[in-house]
């Protein structure tokens, strides 16, 4: 075909057929160029509408899509063909809303096509407008009553909309007219799960398998029910005959990843390898190995990191045009190696965010929430998660709780707290006062945990002072809500989000009276079912809309240092300046918070002190492409990068505040349990406060530290305090000998206040 264009470069027809050729083999990017090459040689750019704006929009270049159909749809303005593909392009770029009317457009158009119904209703369903969905569904479905496809989307949105048993329906509809598709047998046998049908849904297993004999999809299906339900040991025994049957099956390789999950990462990371290298154009199986190597700690940490990373450049190297459908793992990777170039070619939030959202993937905005600039910004990542939620809510019905005697009884108020960091984790530093100290006279306390690991002698000793811990790993959220529902809870804190192995759908089954969130995540999780959030004054987001939930507001701080995780590790005597010959600023904090906005202010600090040194202590320090990407950064900056230090390690941090004198907070995503470290080990922090809940940690740490005033407003107040305290030596060696006391002196480190206040404005709430 090539060398027929290189005697021929002006034949229409053979720049189409390439175009054609290099869509139908998977090359996007060189079939969107064959057919903007036929068009310029005279081909019907009508004609190769469609397949160009295909093209164009399988290779990421979602925009120039739109532009094509736009241009041909104005031309035609009555096509319904072309009205069509611009919705279909409109949605496909995120832009839902504007495709709306285009779509209703083209269904006005054609009465009769299915089509547009179908795509009116995935642009519905992607907004999380159920019922509209549902509708739009139900018109093509009585277009073509044996389109098995409509039925099975009809279903889909229907359980979403909160009517699972309409959508058994639909899914048995769409077994019945194509009972050779795996998807509706999926679906079906999810949906009896979700009622609670277990024996139906195994049924519905033994039918697929007499529509599908012999087809080794239907045990992987089985497998992916029995992990569901809890059975983990029986899940895992299907797919490991099944792979030993089919050894390098990209699909066995994902299910076994996902069935030894973050209990087993290196068992995870073996199947994805031998998936990867019996497959290596498997995108899927690429960005799944990415994703996990991000999270391994196993062996060594800084390895898998830059593995991860490497990986991550060479599958944005090549599908640079589709790497919005994966960018999630690779942007986590890029972020903890400071790339913030190649973390900009992965698309801008405002792009990826609708696109995580109708996935229902609300984990991916964990990293996110500093990606912000303006207020209209964080309104959105609110606005983001509220989207979120409400498509959860209307799919789960609530658990009953039992009914409990009137407070005024006298009873005691039963509170709960669910997070699987209940454990040696900065999580349970803060909890830990709460578990150990209630008033076991007017207050029962219960834990619960889906920790996949093994248990450690902080779980332990958390199971010694509370009422009840229940530690579930594994246990599916529906099936958790309901036990929890059994301890006829008052409140339920959830303190993980979103976190790995938390479960936070359970508290969209609403398992508690009410429900709270506290700790785990900065931000409002987006279900609408959790009533509060625990706040401080300093806490709370200066603007309202920037929170979901109501604030359960404390005094004076939103947390205590507690005995656990701020061990009484040596302050040493004299200045690290003194010690070192040079003054160091330095941070903790996780890099995933570290913007282009945080480094100018540190580049900025380090140009206003002279001679300063800044230096990193995290695990990425002790990767190449991290402190590559340190140098670089700052050198881009006119900052000399040989004045910048890197000590990576994990665990065992705390001794090197030693050799740091002034802490710079990330910006504007500020540090938490960082900041609280920072203060332990007697080293005074810089922070920069904003509008919403995940730029004012510090500023609340600070405060109740008795440090308010390092708590600024404005970058160049950031740069002028660090400057300031960089001269101010005298101030800097009492706090570094003075911080413990002050903080014992100040709320921040009164843990009997703090309970006493807590399980206060518990009783207040309960009333």
């Amino acid at each position: 075909m090539r060398a027929r264009l290189a005697a021929a470069p002006g034949d229409a027809g053979l720049w189409q057929q390439l175009g054609q050729l290099c869509l139908e083999t998977g090359r996007p990017a060189e079939a969107a160029e064959a057919f903007g090459k036929a068009i310029a040689a005279g081909a019907s750019p009508f004609l190769l509408a469609v397949p160009q704006a295909l093209a164009l929009s399988n290779a990421g270049r979602v925009e120039e899509a739109v532009a094509v159909a736009a241009a041909v749809r104005a031309k035609r303005p009555k096509d319904f063909a072309l009205a069509n593909l611009h919705g279909v392009m409109l949605k496909r770029a995120g832009r839902l809303q504007d495709a709306l009317p285009v779509l209703e457009q083209a269904r006005k158009l054609d009465p009769r096509a299915a089509s547009a119904c179908q795509n009116l209703g995935n642009t519905y369903d992607q907004l999380g407008r159920f019922a509209e969905a549902v509708a739009a569904y139900q018109a093509g479905v009585r277009l073509e009553p044996k389109n098995g496809n409509l039925h099975r989307l009809l279903g889909r949105a229907q359980r979403a909309g909160g009517d699972p048993r309409a959508a058994l329906l639909s899914f048995e509809r769409c077994v019945t007219f194509e009972p050779a598709g795996l998807d509706g047998w999926t679906d079906l046998v999810g949906t009896l799960l979700l009622l609670g049908e277990t024996e139906k849904a195994f049924a519905a297993l033994e039918r697929a398998r007499r529509a599908r004999p012999g087809d080794a999809a239907v045990d992987l299906l089985q497998a992916r029910v029995c992990l569901q339900l809890g059975r983990r040991e029986e899940a895992l025994a299907i797919a490991e005959r099944a792979a030993a049957a089919s050894p390098g099956d990209p699909v066995l390789a994902l299910l076994l990843a996902r069935i030894h999950g973050d209990g087993n990462l290196r068992a995870a990371n073996a199947a994805l390898r031998q998936g990867v290298e019996a497959n290596p154009g498997n995108l899927q199986l690429a960005t799944a190995l990415v994703e996990n190597l991000a999270r391994s700690r196993y062996d060594d940490e800084a390895a898998h990191i830059q593995e991860g990373y490497e990986r991550a450049c060479a599958l944005l190297a090549a599908d640079p045009g589709g790497v919005q459908r994966h960018a999630k793992p690779l942007r986590t990777v890029f972020m903890r190696v400071l790339d913030h170039d190649r973390l900009d070619a992965t698309g801008t939030l405002a792009e990826l965010a609708p696109r995580w959202m109708g996935d229902g993937d609300i984990a991916a905005l964990h990293y996110e929430l500093g990606r912000v600039e303006t207020l209209e910004d964080r309104r959105q990542v609110v606005a983001w998660h509220r989207q979120w939620g409400q498509r959860e809510e209307r799919g789960i019905a609530p658990v009953t709780v039992p009914a409990l005697p009137a407070i005024g009884t006298g009873r005691r108020l039963r509170i709960g707290f669910m997070s699987s960091d209940l454990r040696d984790h900065p999580v349970s530093y803060f909890a830990i006062p709460l578990l150990e100290r209630f008033d076991r006279d007017r207050f029962e306390v219960y834990c619960y945990s889906f920790y996949e690991r093994e248990k450690d002698a902080v779980q332990a000793h958390i199971e010694r002072q509370v009422t009840g811990f229940r530690w579930w790993p594994r246990l599916p959220a529906a099936q958790a809500a309901e036990r929890i529902a059994e301890d006829a809870l008052d409140i339920l804190f959830e303190l993980g989000g979103t976190t790995a192995m938390n479960k936070l759908q359970v508290m969209a089954y609403r398992p508690a009276r009410i429900g709270a969130s506290w700790l785990g995540y900065p931000h409002s999780a987006g279900l609408e079912r959790i009533d509060y959030i625990l706040v401080d004054p300093y806490l709370k987001p200066s603007e309202p809309g920037l929170l979901i939930e109501q604030p359960f507001e404390m005094p004076e701080t939103w947390v205590t240092l507690g005995n656990v995780g701020f061990r009484p590790v040596p302050i040493e005597e004299a200045l690290p300046e003194e010690r070192r010959g040079y003054l160091t600023f330095g941070t903790m904090n996780n890099p995933y918070k570290f913007t282009r906005a945080c480094l100018d202010a540190w580049a900025a600090v380090l140009r206003a002190v002279p001679g300063s040194r800044f230096l990193f202590v995290r695990p990425e320090a002790r990767t190449r492409a991290f402190v590559e990407n340190a140098r670089a950064g700052f050198a881009a900056r006119d900052v000399d990068p040989d004045r910048l230090e890197f000590i990576g390690v994990r665990g065992t941090h705390l001794p090197h505040y030693n050799s740091i004198d002034i802490a710079l907070d990330s910006l504007p995503h500020v540090g938490g349990t960082t900041t609280c470290e920072t203060l332990w080990m007697g080293v005074p922090c810089v922070s920069l406060v904003g509008p919403g809940f995940p730029e004012r940690l510090s500023y609340s740490n600070l405060s109740n530290a008795g440090l308010g005033d390092l708590a600024v407003f404005s970058v160049e107040d950031y740069v002028q305090a660090a400057a300031a305290l960089a001269q101010d030596r005298a101030r800097r060696r009492a706090l570094r000998h003075g911080l413990r006391d002050m903080i014992r002196a100040n709320p921040l480190g009164q843990a009997d206040r703090f309970v006493q206040g807590f399980y206060a404005q518990c009783a207040e709430v309960a009333r």
